[in-house]
């Protein structure tokens, strides 16, 4: 652990946080988007800070809580040989205060006893709608460090999509807005080290961000967790979301960025670690601007095998929706006699297994869709389609399943395609089913499904990330597709032996992605 000599006013700096995690309820931390910073990470975090220049350090802690990350920030750069750091500090909590008060004071005793300076500045109100950036008496930072809340909010009524909007546009959530803030704070080559979530590297929402993000800094390295759900001190509240560590330099453009991985916070200084061409990590080659994020050099492997595709998902002319039956709004049209008369099937997750849709009626989930008053507009022409799962779980096996719906499956002129499902199929064309099973079996092989992992951390299979996605071309997807309609049966575990070789990829060979 760092700081070895200054244990004890460490760990009251810890029991602080803990007193004051004990007398806070849940239910006030989550309308607050509060997730609590643990010792192990905030020290690692902050030993990703970098001797800055300046004579006196200027630190930033956006969304300060007990103060700990300011603490190891602050003792870190003690420690690499700064003299005088002065702590700039938002918490809009004000039960907060008087925990990050007693922090501040421990601080200021360690930095007076090794001969040198820690002042500070607190204040209690909304850092974002704050925009400090604006100040013109205010001076830049040198060093930020955060966990910022998390909770989303409406682009076209939040105050926090207005306090933003000369950063970026878009729906995202308000760690960004704290992200794009707290860069807006920074001199050039100052920099920012994050802790949030995953999702703001992918996905249409939060493009716009990426977009001003990528364009005002460069990203130096990552840091992965594998378990969600072991990384904050906050062990009551649910964490659904991946998190990742990031280390930004403002206005910097970097040739490689450091990827790291580990289990979860109490490994975090014995996971793995890899260098990667800049190239590789952010995909520039559509105005998506993903941060694509390898686990490991075999995912690496994978994702550079992918971009030797010749074209993309969409460009290849396929198209990807999600299912139009919302059920809760729907629910009156939903009925669970499957004989109805004037009803169709309603394909649910559990109907879309590896391969092939299968919808008898007669599993206890089975359902059909009234077709009455209108509602037809919520379903689809019968028709051949490929349907992914849109709901999985980083913990589940596989991120991607995908199975062939067939148009003479049902004596009907209309399906319903229920909104947790994706369903597939080729613009401005009918899709035979040779390429639709093509298409299935592509989605269902290994490599696409690591693939996939290495460019979404969402628990949800987004046709955004999809229709951008490097693929391989119809010619091939078609002849896989004739070489399954070939065999009499196919075992989920035969995928890839047929996939593999026709595209010409393997399930990844460990440094061949490195940065040299």
């Amino acid at each position: 652990m760092y700081q070895q000599s200054l244990i004890n006013p460490v760990r009251d700096i810890v029991s602080i946080q803990g007193s004051f995690l004990n007398s806070k309820a849940l239910e006030d931390r989550k309308s607050l988007g509060q997730f609590f910073t643990g010792l192990v990470v905030s020290d690692y975090m902050a030993s990703l800070i970098e001797r800055p220049d300046e004579k006196t350090v200027r630190l930033l802690d956006a969304g300060a809580g007990t103060g700990i990350l300011t603490a190891s920030a602050a003792l870190h750069c003690l420690k690499i040989g700064c003299e005088s750091v002065h702590a700039v500090l938002y918490e809009l909590d004000e039960k907060a205060l008087p925990a990050l008060e007693q922090t501040l004071h421990i601080i200021r005793r360690i930095f007076h006893s090794r001969q040198a300076s820690f002042t500070c500045e607190i204040y209690c109100e909304d850092f974002v709608l704050a925009r400090p950036d604006k100040n013109s008496n205010a001076q830049p930072f040198d060093v930020a460090v955060i966990n910022p809340p998390y909770f989303k909010y409406n682009v076209k009524s939040s105050p926090y999509a207005k306090a933003t909007a000369d950063l970026y546009h878009g729906d995202p959530n308000i760690y960004a807005s704290f992200m794009a803030v707290v860069m807006a704070c920074l001199k050039s080559s100052g920099q920012m080290i994050t802790i949030t979530p995953r999702s703001f590297t992918n996905g249409l929402y939060f493009k716009g961000f990426r977009s001003y993000l990528l364009a005002a800094s460069s990203l130096e390295s990552v840091h992965i967790f594998k378990h969600r759900d072991k990384v904050f001190k906050d062990t009551t509240s649910s964490v659904l979301q991946e998190n990742i560590i990031c280390r930004f330099k403002k206005g910097g453009r970097t040739k490689n960025v450091t990827v790291r991985s580990s289990d979860c916070d109490a490994d975090i200084q014995n996971g793995t670690k890899e260098m990667y061409p800049a190239a590789l990590i952010i995909d520039v080659s559509s105005l998506q601007n993903m941060i694509r994020i390898p686990e490991s050099a075999y995912e690496a492997d994978i994702l550079q095998q992918a971009e030797k595709f010749e074209t993309t998902f969409q460009d290849a002319g396929y198209f990807i929706s999600t299912g139009r039956i919302v059920e809760h709004r729907t629910r009156e049209y939903i009925t669970e006699n499957t004989g109805a008369a004037n009803a169709v099937p309603l394909y649910r997750p559990h109907n879309v297994t590896p391969l092939l849709a299968t919808w008898t009626g007669g599993h206890k989930k089975d359902v059909s869709f009234m077709l009455s008053n209108g509602h037809e507009k919520h379903t689809m022409k019968n028709g051949t389609y490929v349907l992914l799962k849109r709901l999985s779980s980083k913990d589940e096996k596989r991120r991607l399943v995908a199975a062939v719906h067939l148009a003479e499956m049902h004596d009907c002129h209309l399906i319903g395609f229920g909104n947790k499902t994706n369903y597939i199929g080729l613009r401005g064309e009918v899709l035979s089913s040779e390429e639709a099973y093509g298409l299935a079996a592509v989605f269902n092989s290994s490599f696409m499904d690591r693939y996939f992992r290495s460019i979404s951390g969402n628990t949800q299979v987004n046709a955004t990330e999809i229709r951008v996605m490097k693929f391989p071309s119809r010619k091939q997807v078609k002849e896989i597709g004739e070489r399954l309609q070939r065999m009499t049966l196919v075992k989920t575990d035969e995928f890839d032996s047929i996939v593999h070789p026709i595209l010409g990829v393997t399930n990844g060979q460990a440094g061949n992605s490195r940065a040299s």
